[in-house]
């Protein structure tokens, strides 16, 4: 599933000098474009969202019913936000019962030997045993803010970004972010299509809010690789 080039040599010095790095092209160009469809045509979403300081979930169509017919709950949302707390987004669970095939499939390989072992040698984590998968969907009115992805009951050690978004604008917001710890930015990376952002769960990042005026969702899977 992975590129021959990048499975033969893994750019563990790219990623150790920041704990970080994306790499383009990373599947199959056949497997990146099954991925696009099931997550743009082929599932449905659930809407996440903080509210009171309690993390919610419901399904798409009670999230539009809900902001249409109750906005002071969204406005709610977004006055949490303007103090740097909350996010909104789509997201899809997948393991090694999902029904759709192209995500199973992804899910399986992703948490084979040769996939965990691929990254185990680019990220120097010798003890990453697994790896956890959701997809999402930005839409315009989505974010998520500032926050790292360190969790004491959890033993992660990567998070990562598998892109799936075609013909991205920047203007359109839905970016990357990655800061500082006290805040400060640092530097942004943009959707694309077939492109795989890894960071240790310690950097400060966020994803930007996505505009009313983008044309598209923004697209991805995500997770983490954890130890046991």
């Amino acid at each position: 599933m992975l590129s021959p080039q990048l499975l033969a040599s893994p750019p563990s010095e790219l990623y150790s000098k920041d704990k970080r790095h994306r790499l383009e092209d990373v599947l199959i160009h056949s497997e990146a474009a099954s991925l696009y469809t099931a997550l743009s045509s082929q599932i449905e979403y659930e809407t996440a969202f903080v509210s009171n300081g309690d993390n919610y979930s419901i399904p798409f169509a009670e999230w539009k019913k809900l902001s249409t017919q109750q906005p002071d709950v969204v406005n709610h949302i977004y006055q949490q936000a303007s103090r740097g707390v909350g996010y909104i987004y789509g997201k899809r669970k997948i393991d090694e019962s999902s029904s759709n095939e192209a995500l199973r499939k992804f899910y399986l390989w992703l948490n084979s030997e040769e996939a965990i072992e691929w990254i185990r040698k680019l990220t120097g984590h010798g003890d990453i045993a697994s790896a956890s998968m959701q997809a999402t969907r930005y839409l315009p009115g989505h974010f998520l803010t500032r926050h790292n992805d360190i969790h004491h009951g959890e033993k992660r050690r990567v998070a990562y970004v598998m892109s799936l978004t075609k013909e991205w604008h920047p203007d359109w917001g839905g970016l990357l972010h990655f800061f500082q710890n006290d805040g400060t930015p640092r530097d942004s990376w943009m959707p694309g299509l077939n492109s795989l952002s890894l960071f240790d769960v310690e950097h400060v990042h966020s994803v930007s809010f996505i505009a009313p005026y983008a044309t598209q969702a923004r697209l991805s899977i995500t997770g983490w690789f954890s130890a046991k």
